[in-house]
Formats: structure tokens, sequence, C-alpha cells
């Protein structure tokens, strides 16, 4: 029992493992820009402890878990969904929330101890697996650029009323000492050429990630593990054939212990009657059971 089992169970599920559908995965692995970190490291007194403070404050590490939080984002999801028309691509799906989730199952997306964030896609159809992939990548630069452009607006803004501030110091430059209107006019064009590169950052519309391997098509299909999947239902198999073998082995000798105690009595019965110790019908129930005590009392001295 224990080998037919066993044995049913791995080609079982050998075969319905090998007549599955077979899904294609499409690799894609970005880091970020380098000057993510080092944009203010030709800047002067100010910009330097800006980069100071940001290398505190951002490192590589933190950035890739930034990248992954957006690349998780709904927003990143709605738009591949809604650009490969996943609501219709996908199998029994009515529902956006269903696709977000079978495309969040079809997806993983990790980040390396470097910082790289890699991103894989499995589909029934390589193209589209290639296809999602760099979709991701897509729709990661944009919503990074969106969150650029819109720190670079605040700094730029923030930096403009210091500058205001600043000149409306220089309206009464005849009520400020020496010393503290000459570190007012260091700071003033520090402010300038800080305002300057802020209002070039928020101009300018360069990709915010670095893509180190684009997704290709994949000409092999992912392994489905038929051999593996199958020796392991063998032995989860053999290991509840076992319990079963103890439990039905347990219920055997109940039974027989139960056949035993059965035969051992009605054998009490027939050397009673063979002793002519047992009443004959219609005696009254006390002289019965008195027959019956004094012989089993017989019996048990007979017994050696």
């Amino acid at each position: 029992m224990i080998f037919a089992l066993s044995v049913t169970a791995t080609l079982l599920t050998g075969t319905i493992v090998f007549m599955s559908p077979r899904y294609y995965q499409a690799n894609v692995t970005i880091v970020p820009p380098l000057d993510v970190l080092q944009k203010e490291a030709s800047v002067g007194a100010l910009g330097a402890m800006g980069n100071s403070m940001l290398r505190d404050i951002i490192d590589t590490g933190s950035i890739a878990g930034m990248y992954v939080e957006i690349l998780n984002s709904r927003e990143v999801a709605d738009s591949i969904i809604d650009r490969f028309r996943l609501m219709e691509a996908y199998e029994n799906i009515e529902h956006r929330p269903d696709a977000r989730k079978q495309l969040k199952k079809n997806t993983k997306i990790e980040t390396t101890e470097e910082g790289a964030v890699k991103i894989a896609v499995t589909d029934l159809d390589p193209n589209r697996a290639a296809a999602v992939a760099n979709a991701y990548v897509e729709g990661l630069d944009r919503q990074n650029k969106r969150l650029s452009a819109g720190q670079a607006t605040s700094k730029r803004l923030f930096l403009e009323n210091r500058l205001k501030e600043i000149e409306q110091k220089f309206g009464r430059i005849e009520t400020i000492p020496a010393r503290e209107a000459r570190v007012q006019e260091m700071l003033y064009e520090l402010l300038i050429r800080e305002c300057e590169l802020a209002k070039i950052e928020e101009a300018r519309s360069m990709p915010t990630i670095q893509i180190l391997d684009a997704a290709e098509v994949p000409e092999l299909a992912v392994g489905r593990g038929t051999v593996k999947k199958g020796m392991l239902a063998g032995v989860v198999a053999a290991m509840l054939g076992v319990f079963l073998a103890f439990v039905l082995e347990y219920r055997q000798e109940t039974k027989q212990n139960g056949l035993a105690k059965r035969f051992e009595r009605a054998t009490r019965w027939r050397r009673a009657a063979a002793r002519g110790r047992v009443d004959r019908p219609g005696d009254d129930g006390v002289k019965q059971a008195a027959v019956a005590g004094t012989a089993d009392a017989g019996d048990l001295v007979a017994r050696p």
C-alpha cells in the first residue's frame, strides 16, 4: 500500500506539472545614477555641506529601497495594466484589484547589497514578459522625475525666499556691522549660485536611473521542476502511507482482540454446557446468574 501510494502520487504530480503551461521570465537590472550622490560635490562650502548631509541621509541602499517602493506602487501597476490590457490578457480577471494581484504575483522585485534593483517578470507570452519588465523601468523613471521635479521646485522657492530676506537686509546696510555685512554678502553669492543650480535641475529632463541589463525576450521557458515536485509528492505520499498503515494495523489488532474475547466467552459457555451447568429455558434469571457464576468459578479453577 505504501509503495502504491508513493508511485501513484509521483506519477500523478509529474504528469500534472508536465502538462501545465510553460512560463517565460524576463529580467532587468537598474542602478541609481552616480550624480545622485555627487551632484553637489563641485559646489562651494554650502554645496559641500549639502552633499555631506545628503550622503548621511540618503545612501545607496535607501535609494534602492525607495525605487522598490515606487515600483510596487499602485500608480506604476495601473499604468502597466492599462498599457498592456492585462485585464483582458489574464484569465478569470474581472476587477482591477485582481489584475494588480496577478501582476504582483508575476513580478519579483529585489535589491542587492550593492544597491542595484532587479526586476523579474514571468508571463505565458515571452514578448509580453520582456515588455512589462521594461515598462517597470519606464514607470520608475517617470515617477522619479515627477518627484525630483517637485523637490527641485521646493528647493528653488526656498532659495529665492532666502535671497529676498538678504536683499532686504542690504536695504539697511548702514545699520549692519562690517563683519556681518561681509558674511551676508558671501551668503548672498552662495545662494545665487545654488538658486541657479536649482533652476537648471528643475528645467532639465534627464533619466533618473541607469539600466545595467535591459530586459530581452526570453528564448527558454522557466523550469517547471517536474522531477523535483514528483519526488517530493512521492515522499509525502509515502509518509502518509506509513501513518495510514499504522492506523489500519491498530484497527485490525483491536478487531482481532475483540473476536478473541468473544471466542473465549463462547468457549466458556460451551464448557459449562458440556458439564450440565446451564439451566434449561424457562428457569428464572437469578438461578441462571448463579449457575453462570459457578461455571466461571469452575472454569477458573480448571485452568492451569
